[in-house]
């Protein structure tokens, strides 16, 4: 470069960073603006595509009428295969189909009270949806078993924090075991302690505990257990006088890992005197195995060989160790429920996962051939959440559109304003025989180090801004309101530079296409 373009350099790019930087900084700040729109309409399109394919959002459920006709039937029935040809699955973009029911039942509340749960039962717990369902981000703490315990023969339940807190448990302390309560009324006269006279606890183990199911069901498990609770309502399975032998001698308990010493002692301090020398504490039969919770532990069972014991003193010793640890589920009694088969009620619902949702009411058209009708709120919601999606994506762009626009045009009345002030001077270099081209190359590279330095500043205060959001709190589902470094962002920088380039281009050749004498005498 020639001497007299390197002076031009040093002494004008100060004239164009404005006194004290006034023009650097303003720009810095219209970029800030502008990289934190991108972000912001970024982060909001990140947590729409999270929402998008979370199957909390994706479940459409549809629910059999309760109508016994057979036509009913038959229609509900044939749309139901229908869902799992493979040419309907590509055709309305969903990837799994369920069978579950819903149904409320009584557990007890710490707080002596019952309980009505609203439950959620699948014919399956290992499948897709479940596996999303217990993803380590909506898992509490850890609060999950591992993969054995979730089978078709499970009698464990999966239920959330909001659930385990208006049960009456601490969120501190989560609890292994809850407790269903069985109808028991006259279980009193052989030893039982019933609850408001009639119900027993029986101890359901928790197989995981959630931050969230989908439908805001409060608990989910599968159909096998839904069939145990309404057999035992109906007939035999938890009436334990019509059952004395099969339940009042089965004195197991589940123990955690860290209760294993106290327990032996609480047992002990439990039995006459006369049963300790006969008692054995062995490892419970694999029948048991259906019993196990998320929380580690074991299942034993207490055994007395071939004594001869009164059905009342097994009653006395398991009362004695439940009520030492009524305040907690680290050791509770359990029992080997019944395992019949019963009919499956006429009232289901179809669950069907979606992949995403824009083939959502071409979906609900198909279910009306089938004289199906969906809830129409649940599909217009899902609706919206697809314009939702596509707005963002919209809005995004008008938003970088208009910040380059600003940009622009604060730069032309940047160059102009500057122009005025040294006109005079390029009019005298312009005398001496500096061509336009040259001081429009200058003036292209002295706005290009400006706007590369106002475009890393204002990246670096953008970026601390969206790290500093989470620290104060300011997140949504841990996701941040912001997402910075995207494509679109390095594109933006990316048109904002060329956009430069090319204004000042403009902008300098017009106002640089007057003569010397038109310059330094300001004739127009």
């Amino acid at each position: 470069m020639k001497q007299y373009q390197k002076l031009l350099l040093q002494r004008e790019a100060r004239e164009l960073i404005g006194r004290r930087g006034s023009h650097l900084w303003l720009l810095v700040l219209m970029l800030v603006a502008t990289f934190l729109s991108i972000a912001f309409s970024e982060g909001s399109q990140k947590y729409l595509r999270f929402r998008m394919a979370d199957p909390f959002t994706n479940w459409v459920s549809i629910a059999k009428s309760n109508d016994d006709a057979s036509a009913d039937n038959e229609t509900f029935n044939n749309f139901r295969d229908s869902l799992y040809l493979e040419e309907n699955k590509i055709r309305y973009d969903y990837r799994d189909v369920l069978i579950s029911m819903k149904q409320s039942f009584t557990m007890g509340n710490l707080n002596g009270r019952n309980d009505f749960l609203t439950g959620r039962f699948f014919e399956h717990l290992n499948t897709p949806l479940i596996r999303k369902v217990l993803n380590e981000d909506n898992v509490v703490n850890g609060c999950k078993g591992d993969s054995t315990l979730f089978t078709d023969e499970a009698l464990g339940i999966i239920i959330t924090t909001k659930t385990a807190e208006r049960l009456g448990y601490d969120i501190d302390h989560l609890p292994s075991y809850i407790y269903y309560w069985a109808h028991n009324e006259g279980g009193d006269s052989i030893g039982l302690n019933l609850v408001d006279g009639k119900f027993y606890p029986v101890a359901l183990p928790v197989l995981a505990i959630v931050h969230r199911l989908p439908n805001n069901a409060q608990m989910l498990a599968n159909i096998h257990l839904f069939e145990q609770l309404r057999n035992g309502s109906m007939t035999a399975p938890f009436d334990f006088a019509a059952h004395r032998d099969d339940y009042q001698k089965q004195l197991a308990f589940f123990v955690a890992e860290e209760e294993q010493d106290s327990f032996k002692k609480v047992l002990m301090s439990a039995l006459p005197d006369t049963l300790q020398n006969k008692c054995q504490i062995l490892e419970a039969g694999d029948n048991y195995q259906v019993m196990r919770s998320w929380r580690p532990g074991s299942i034993i069972q207490i055994d007395f060989g071939d004594a001869s014991i009164p059905l009342l003193n097994y009653q006395i010793i398991a009362n004695t160790i439940v009520n030492h640890y009524k305040e907690s589920s680290d050791v509770c009694q359990v029992y080997s429920l019944d395992t019949r088969k019963v009919e499956t009620p006429r009232s289901m619902f179809l669950s069907v996962e979606f992949n995403t949702l824009n083939k959502i009411h071409d979906f609900e058209e198909f279910a009306n051939r089938y004289h199906i009708q969906m809830e129409l709120e649940q599909v217009r919601t899902m609706e919206n959440f697809v314009a939702v999606t596509q707005m963002a994506a919209i809005l995004s762009g008008a938003m970088v559109l208009f910040s380059i626009i600003c940009i622009i045009m604060f730069i032309v009345n940047m160059l102009q304003s500057y122009f005025q002030k040294v006109k005079r001077n390029i009019g005298t270099f312009k005398a001496f025989g500096m061509n336009g081209r040259e001081l429009i190359n200058v003036y292209v590279l002295m706005l290009i180090m400006i706007v590369c330095v106002a475009v890393l500043l204002a990246l670096m205060l953008a970026w601390a801004i969206q790290g500093l959001l989470p620290l104060l709190g300011i997140e949504k589902d841990g996701f941040g309101y912001l997402s910075l470094w995207h494509t679109t962002t390095y594109i933006a920088a990316a048109i904002i530079l060329v956009a430069t380039i090319c204004t000042v281009v403009l902008v300098m050749t017009r106002l640089l296409s007057q003569t010397p004498g038109n310059l330094i005498y300001d004739r127009n």
